[in-house]
Formats: structure tokens, sequence, C-alpha cells
């Protein structure tokens, strides 16, 4: 299993997925093999491929939703009452899986008694792919136990400053980071050495290159470890070299662009026509609860720094801001009504925003827009902040995926590092991923809360 976990290691795409994809790999086994015991003991072809298959992408989709594939997810080695409530949890969404799924491919009411006999086909699928699950996630805990022992050469201030880092990276894997100097005595425990360009000179770079060669270390660059490993580019460590290099080749990538334009064309019309039930019976409890406004508009920051309005369903009470003036939403804010929790949770405010897509202020992936009069304060306490104005800013992105809504400038610079991390890796690829979890950030409600 380790091996398997080294050759997704030399891949940053895979590399915070490995575990979603291994355990996903073996999910199929247990199925399928499942499907072959099942067949052999009833009858042949008692279950069939297509039947699985289905069951399959359910019970994958639905893991990956409610976060069974998430590494602090792991099962103990005691049999704990926890552990028991879970596995019964996932049994029970097999076997309702199961049912919709043969109510959906057998009408006759007496086939679907009938294939109510399959149930032990369910449940020896959910013992293999727990079985698999649980010797995956702990090799999976041994492994990142034994590479993520790291030191650190550089200045203590940067050192306290990247243990700050990584205690607010939103990340399944964890690292232990020990700070070293010239005069320390390293041990073959650790895996390699980072380093900082900041404060680096020719005799750092010998000690370095010295110590790694007598342990077979390897040595990481700071800011580009943390853009692999974090997924996440904190603005003090911005390398504009490569960051220059990677924009130009992307703004001169007229394939990519013409395809994006043309997906939240598409999409945003697409989504608008499924969503018209939903948004008329949202406008509906809106008025009713007082009579005010549906739709309200506000003044964003768009690509190039050029200001737009934006289009969302009304969360908060009328005239929200008179008194106060622009400011972050805070945990249980008192002007959102009862129904703006709901709409927030849901992100359905945020619907009426393809209008947006479609005119071309906004892309339906990207930095969500930030207010003018917030980001006064924002421009002067965080540097290479404009760079968001690189792209247009997005209905979803890679900042909302992986953080909770910003009510603070530090958690704006913890967003403005998922923005930085998407301005430079910019792909299909990554657009697609964003809009896989921002369906599974839709159905669990998560990410509305304020960072502080």
């Amino acid at each position: 299993m380790i091996s398997i976990f080294n050759i997704l290691n030399k891949y940053s795409w895979l590399k915070s997925r490995k575990l979603i994809a291994t355990l996903l790999f073996y999910d199929f086994i247990g199925i399928f093999t499942s499907l072959i015991i099942t067949n052999i003991a009833y009858n042949f072809y008692f279950i069939e491929f297509k039947e699985a298959f289905i069951i399959f992408i359910f019970y994958s989709s639905l893991s990956y939703i409610f976060g069974r594939y998430k590494i602090q997810n792991i099962y103990g080695s005691k049999i704990t009452k926890k552990v028991i409530i879970k596995d019964l949890i996932y049994i029970f969404i097999l076997i309702i899986t199961y049912l919709i799924i043969i109510n959906l491919l057998y009408e006759n009411q007496e086939n679907n008694l009938l294939y109510m006999r399959k149930l032990p086909f369910l449940i020896l699928s959910f013992i293999l792919s727990t079985l698999s699950s649980i010797k995956i996630k702990r090799n999976f805990k041994k492994f990142n136990k034994t590479h993520n022992n790291l030191f650190f050469y550089g200045s203590l201030s940067e050192y306290e400053n990247l243990k700050k880092i990584l205690e607010n990276k939103n990340s399944e894997l964890s690292y232990n980071i020990k700070l070293i100097n010239s005069k320390s005595n390293l041990d073959s425990d650790f895996n390699g050495i980072l380093f900082s360009k900041k404060i680096i000179n020719d005799s750092d770079y010998k000690y370095l290159i010295t110590q790694s060669s007598r342990l077979k270390m390897n040595l990481y660059l700071l800011d580009d470890w943390l853009e692999k490993n974090l997924n996440r580019i904190p603005y003090e460590y911005i390398n504009f070299e490569k960051f220059i290099k990677k924009y130009n080749l992307i703004k001169q990538n007229t394939f990519h662009n013409r395809l994006k334009r043309f997906g939240d064309i598409f999409f945003s019309i697409s989504l608008l026509f499924l969503s018209s039930p939903i948004l008329l019976i949202s406008g509906i409890l809106i008025w009713i609860n007082d009579r005010g406004s549906i739709i309200y508009q506000q003044k964003r920051v768009g690509k190039d720094g050029k200001e737009f309005y934006i289009y969302k369903l009304r969360t908060m009470i009328l005239n929200a801001e008179k008194k106060t003036g622009p400011r972050w939403v805070s945990i249980n804010d008192r002007r959102i009504t009862f129904i703006g929790k709901f709409l927030r949770k849901t992100r359905i405010d945020e619907i009426p925003q393809l209008i947006c897509v479609l005119k071309g202020d906004m892309s339906l992936i990207g930095p969500r827009p930030e207010r003018p009069e917030l980001e006064v304060n924002l421009k002067t306490n965080i540097d290479n902040y404009e760079l968001r104005y690189l792209v247009k800013p997005g209905l979803s992105g890679w900042a909302q995926v992986n953080a909770n809504y910003a009510a603070s400038i530090e958690g704006v610079k913890l967003k403005l590092s998922y923005d930085l991390y998407y301005i430079f890796n910019q792909s299909l690829f990554i657009d697609f991923l964003i809009f896989i979890k921002t369906i599974k950030v839709v159905f669990t409600a998560k990410g509305s809360d304020p960072i502080y």
C-alpha cells in the first residue's frame, strides 16, 4: 500500500487526493467482488453488472459528501460506540441506495420483493469496503508520520509564521516541523529540510547540500513546498518570477479561455432554468417574511479593479446597513432573517449571480468579488491583495470550497492564499475539481460560518 502512496506523492494534484483515489478503487473492488461471490452463492447473473455499478456510483458519492473518505474519520484499534454507529450509518446508506435503485429499475412490486433477497450482497459489499478502508487509512496515517517530519532552516520569526500557516491549513495532512541552524545535529528520522530563500547565502547552501546528502534527505524551497503541499500560496511567499511565467502562459492559452467562457454561458443558462422553481419558492418566502424586495444588488470589484453590480436573493432585514454601514457578517448576525439563514447555508441566495456570469462580469469559477468599501482596508493591510484582479471573480472558487466565509483580516488572508493558488494554477481540471467540491459544500451546508 505504501508503494501506491509513493507513486501518488510525486504529483502535486494527487497528493491531497490520494486517499480518496485509493478508497474509491478499493470500494469498487469490494462491491464487484461481492457481486461475484453472491452470484456464485445464489445463481449466476442473480445480480446484474449495471446494478452493482450504479450502487458503486451512489455509494461512493454519498461517502464523499458525508466524509467517509476523510483521513480524520479513521477507525481506532478498539471497537468503540462511535465506530459501531458509523458502521451502522454506512450500512443504512448502502441499503437505502439499493432500495432506490431497484425501485427505479423494476416497476413490478413482486420483483421488488424478490430483489430484497439481494441484501446479503449489500452487507458483504460494505464489510469488504470497510475492512479495506481501515487498512488503507492506518497505512496512510503511518505514511504521513514517516514522510511529514521536516527540518526548517531559517529565522525564528519565519519559523513561527510557518507554524501559524500550518495550523490554519485546511488539509487532512499534518506536519512536524523542527527549527535548525548551522550548528544543529540532524538525525535521519526526518524526511527533508525546508529552507527560506529570504535569508539564505552561499555558506547556508553548502551546509544544506552537505547535510541533505549525508542523511539522504530532500531539500525543499519553502514557497514551492507550501504551494505543492497546502494547495495554497500565502501572500508572504509569492515567487513573482514563477508567477509571471505561469500567468503569461495561461493568458496566451486562447483555447482554455474560450472553452471556459463557453462553459460559463452554457452552465449558467442550464442552472438558471433548473433552479427556477427553487428561486420562485424562495422569492415567495422572502416576500411573505417582511413584504420587502426579493432581489438586491450590491457593488463589487471585478477583473482589473473595475466595479460592477451583483444580484442576490435578499437574506437580511430591510436597510440592514443603514445605521452601521458596510461590515462583515458575524456569527448569529441579527440582520439575517430566518429564511435568509437557510438560503445562506444552502447557497441558494447566490444563484441570481448567474446573471452576472452571462453578462461577462463574473465567471462560474474564480475568486469571490469583494465590496469596494471593505477593500480599502484590505489593500492597506494585506500585501499583493490586488493580484486577485488578474482574473474574473467567480460564483464559486478554490477559496470557497477550502475555507469558510471570511469576516476578518486574518480570514481574508487565508482565503487570498487559496485565490493566489488558483490564479497560479488555472486549468480546466481545477475548475472541474472546484465544481465537484462545490456540490459537496452545498449538500453538507458547510462554509457559511465566518472566519475570524
